[in-house]
């Protein structure tokens, strides 16, 4: 064990007292977002992090180093070009120029300048971290063969035994503040005294790994045995009760907290004397971090050998099947009298009390765990409403439930909303209409006592104890027994009400409706309605409440929206016809915005005044006053790309460029890592452009036929979330277009002055012109000419392509199979594979047909995964799809198609349908017949047939003792 048991760290922790760290964030709060080689990586071990002043966040891995803006990849491996002698880059460093230095095996070392690799001094060792002191000496840590100085003059100093070196193994370098050079060796710590180094005998000599320096300029080393801080009188140890063993990395961010990476145990941050942990249970994609950096952002970088992880504060906490919840699907949200939140999902109910997420028993006979659908309490039980079994009424005290279903005289078992009024009677919506429970009596409402629908979805109560109701078609009021329809279908057909808000005046009530946000006024019976024409971004909302700052929530599928409740005030009263609002989607910490509906609540605000949603992916919840702004100091802004006429001219665009410049494209990217795929961009090309022209989120400009002249391109671009003015990137390039000859105004004014004596010269000048100007329009009818053929190429394509999957379509695999059997491709050895869908008509008729063609292209995803170069995959057609394999053997073949079956078969569809599983049948033949490819088919489908027959999801290669398929026998449902 590298790390002593968590309950030692639970018994310091309490020691230390909760008002030490009240002000210290969760680190479970954090978002973590990961990437992978499947993500651009060109390895998962991550070695060091660093980033260049000039925004870029930069990766080394064992397969070269790796440039990253935001939005993709750019790997740098070894060569001539890069000056590396191998791929295993060990370290990164940023000079005081503000230069990349590259350093790794096999002495590796090269520096990154100017969009150029320029070679360093090489060295005959793997080289574990490089460092530039205040004099602009540079130091070289070796693995074996100590340490390399080289002085501004460029001559090289070797320091080893003699120079008083405890090890030849140099593990890290740090200057700190008092520009005193330590070094990490593997037999303790050392300090360099400007002549010889000195072994520090405070730190135990064991290997020293990581150093750093907090903001009171206090050394912190990390080693073998734990954490060590510097001290008036030299070192002591630091936590070690917690942190003794496997440390791996440290790191001081901006806020003074220490992060810690260690060996096998993943990641503790101490901060404000609290101690947190995030291992692979939290999110980290493997337990070994091997490099830490915080960006300009404030964002925490990890490298690890599983792949690269970033942590940053985020506006939404995420609380899953990870943290303890019994279930992602969270349909409905209680804030409870005792201070508690119930969460109810598609697996049962679970409670959160003081960040301690656990299983709400709920003992059903047969052992039935219900899906939770509604919720709320009275004074002596919580009350449970579900899917298919009834009521159930939770007893605070003994834990015992009361089952209250159809039986009991419930209209339905399946229960959406509850409501407990003021009168302490309890409102139950159902599937089948509405019924009201007064001491254990019932009594019901549908549409013969005059309900519209009986779907109820929502319940509230009214200032004066009247109960609203909210349906699939429409929004109702009940006042002394009698049912009143309030009219919504005025606003952009309006219909379906999914949940109320009552207002805390008494004076509205706020609808979530399929049409958006609806005001209802007591004084007089008014509706308004706040919906797209206002301003706002979704129609369907699915719930609205309000925080303790006076802002109203709103929840969808395609994320939260806040907006004010004042401005929705102004909106309804007719003051103004827009609505400001912010947008809250996954990468404010959300793992999914897709907030859940049609069940009530699904939204809650705790005591602390936190808001709680219910979610597809767990749930969330947000601290409205700490809501914050994405204001970065500076947006870096860079150049990515410049093509003049196809050639790419990004490092040496010339300030003018020559006449008849024709095309000129524009890549350029704002380096903000927060959430990139939001950045807005606008351009303007002065000279030509007017006004900005608002790009959203397209960084490329293009520009075609510009006249000669001066032109400056500028960029700017920002965070749609940043306040005005703040966290704005820009960019200018000035250059120009050279006049053609003619166009010259001297050229002009002596053409001028010599018009009369020189008539002749001026005639022949003009057919030159024209006849320019005619091979020019050659030239363009000849350009669009190509663009004509080759749209029409572009139109075969996609006629060969199937739009749903995105892969060729029977077409396309039909001419390819043609293609088998040419006199060229007789020896090919290839297999013919008939994949289908098993039971893929009861997925449209249980589901939908919408579901059907998610599935199909989720399997199609599979399939093409599974392709190799050379391969052949289409749709079929329906739900058939068809697999040539090439230049394989038999045995091969099957397992190709028998690991896409498993992989089909292992997909979790629940994003798509809950309780949706999907598999494959397969039939498989040798094209032993090149020129008969049809019969090769024929054979793959009557093996698709017998696999189908013999219980579906396997794999049925062709044998020649196959019985032959029967027209006439009943059909195998797909």
């Amino acid at each position: 064990m590298y790390l002593r048991p968590l309950l030692a760290l639970l018994l310091i922790l309490t020691a230390m007292g909760a008002a030490q760290f009240a002000c210290a964030e969760p680190l479970r709060d954090y978002f973590v977002e990961t990437w992978t080689t499947q993500d651009g990586l060109p390895h998962n071990s991550v070695n060091s992090i660093t980033q260049t002043p000039d925004g870029y966040i930069w990766f080394a891995t064992w397969e070269g180093v790796v440039r990253y803006n935001g939005r993709q990849f750019k790997h740098f491996g070894w060569g001539k070009d890069t000056h590396l002698r191998d791929s295993g880059i060990r370290t990164l460093a940023v000079n005081s120029q503000g230069e990349l230095l590259v350093a790794g095996s096999r002495g590796s070392f090269a520096r990154y300048a100017e969009r150029d690799w320029h070679a360093m001094p090489q060295l005959d060792a793997r080289i574990n971290q490089v460092l530039v002191d205040h004099k602009q000496n540079l130091w070289i840590a070796t693995n074996n063969q100590g340490l390399f100085v080289q002085d501004v003059n460029g001559e090289i100093t070797h320091f080893g035994i003699p120079a008083g070196l405890p090890s030849l193994s140099i593990k890290a370098l740090l200057e700190s503040t008092d520009g005193q050079l330590w070094v990490g060796t593997t037999a303790g710590l050392a300090y360099f005294d400007g002549q010889a180094f000195h072994l520090h005998e405070d730190i135990p000599q064991l290997p020293v790994v990581s150093l750093a320096e907090d903001r009171e300029a206090r050394l912190l080393v990390a080693s073998e045995t734990g954490i060590y801080r510097q001290t008036e009188n030299g070192f002591a140890a630091f936590h070690h009760e917690s942190i003794s063993h496997g440390v791996s990395q440290i790191l001081i961010d901006n806020q003074d907290a220490l992060w810690v990476g260690t060996i096998n145990h993943g990641l503790y941050r101490l901060y404000k004397g609290r101690l947190d942990h995030k291992g692979v249970y939290e999110g980290l994609p493997d337990s070994r971090i091997k490099a830490l950096f915080q960006d300009r952002e404030g964002s925490i970088w990890i490298g690890t050998n599983g792949g690269l992880v970033r942590l940053r504060k985020a506006n939404f906490t995420t609380i899953s099947t990870k943290s303890g919840l019994v279930g992602d699907y969270v349909r409905t949200v209680l804030a409870t009298k005792d201070k508690a939140l119930l969460v109810g999902t598609s697996n049962g109910l679970s409670r959160i009390s003081e960040g301690d997420v656990n299983t709400v028993s709920l003992p059903l006979p047969n052992n039935d765990v219900p899906s939770v659908l509604s919720l709320a309490e009275n004074a002596d039980s919580y009350l449970i409403g579900t899917y298919s079994h009834g009521l159930l009424m939770l007893s605070k005290t003994t834990g015992k439930i009361q089952q209250m279903g159809t039986e009991q005289g419930l209209l339905a078992n399946h229960i959406r909303s509850l409501f407990v009024a003021s009168d302490n009677s309890i409102w139950i919506g159902t599937t089948r209409g509405l019924s009201h429970l007064v001491d254990g009596q019932l009594s019901h409402f549908d549409k013969q006592k005059g309900l519209t629908d009986e779907y109820t979805m929502a319940i509230n109560e009214g200032p004066g104890g009247e109960i609203w109701i909210g349906t699939e078609m429409s929004a109702q009021v009940i006042r002394g027994g009698q049912i009143v329809n309030i009219d919504i279908t005025q606003h952009d057909q309006a219909r379906s009400v999914y949940g109320f808000y009552p207002g805390k005046e008494g004076r509205y009530m706020w609808m979530a409706t399929d049409r958006g946000l609806i005001r209802y006024r007591y004084e007089d019976g008014q509706t308004r309605l706040i919906g797209r024409q206002q301003g706002l971004p979704i129609d369907k909302f699915w719930q609205v409440a309000e925080d303790n700052q006076e802002y109203l929530w709103l929840t969808s599928n395609l994320g939260i929206v806040r907006l004010p409740l004042e401005a929705a005030n102004t909106v309804a009263d007719g003051k103004t016809g827009k609505v400001e609002y912010r947008v809250f989607a996954d990468g404010d910490g959300m793992q999914s915005f897709q907030a859940n509906g049609t069940t009530s609540p699904a939204i809650a605000k705790d005591p602390d005044g936190d808001i709680w949603v219910a979610t597809a992916k767990g749930i969330v919840r947000t601290r409205p006053a700490n809501i914050r702004r994405m204001n970065p100091s500076n947006l870096p802004m860079q150049l990515e790309r410049v093509e003049v006429d196809g050639v790419n001219m990004t490092s040496n665009l010339p300030s003018q460029l020559p006449a008849h410049t024709n095309r000129i494209s524009f890549e350029f990217v704002a380096l903000g890592y927060i959430m990139p795929q939001t950045i807005q961009y606008k351009t303007r090309l002065m000279g030509f452009d007017k006004t900005w022209v608002e790009r959203n989120n397209n960084n490329i400009a293009e520009y075609t036929n510009l006249p000669p002249g001066d032109y400056v391109f500028e960029v700017e671009a920002t965070y749609p979330t940043s306040e005005e003015g703040k966290g704005v990137g820009k960019l200018r390039k000035a250059f120009s277009i050279a006049p053609a000859f003619w166009q010259r105004k001297d050229v002009f004014a002596i053409t001028l002055m010599l018009a009369i004596a020189l008539l002749f010269i001026v005639i022949r000048t003009r057919e030159h012109i024209l006849k320019h100007q005619s091979e020019q329009l050659k030239r363009r009818v000849q350009e669009q000419t190509q663009a004509l053929q080759e749209q029409a190429q572009r139109f075969e394509r996609l006629s060969l392509q199937d739009q749903l999957t995105g892969l060729e379509n029977r077409r396309s695999f039909d001419s390819f199979l043609k293609n088998l059997g040419r006199h060229n491709n007789r020896n090919v050895l290839a297999y013919v594979a008939i994949l289908d869908i098993d039971h893929f008509k009861r997925i449209n008729d249980t589901w939908s047909h919408d579901t059907g063609d998610q599935v199909l292209r989720e399997v199609g995803r599979i399939i093409t995964r599974n392709t190799r170069p050379g391969d052949h995959a289409a749709r079929w057609g329906g739900e058939e799809f068809s697999l040539i394999i090439k230049d394989v053997d038999e045995s091969t073949a099957v397992n190709i198609c028998e690991r896409i079956r498993q992989q089909v078969e292992a997909t979790d569809f629940n994003h798509i349908a809950p309780g949706l599983n999907v598999t494959i049948s397969a039939g498989l033949k040798r094209c032993d017949d090149t020129g008969n490819h049809h019969r090769t088919l024929v054979l793959a489908d009557q093996a698709l047939y017998h696999a189908k027959e013999n219980g579906r999801n396997q794999v049925q290669l062709w044998q020649a003792d196959l019985p032959a398929r029967n027209s006439h026998t009943s059909s195998v449902e797909s």
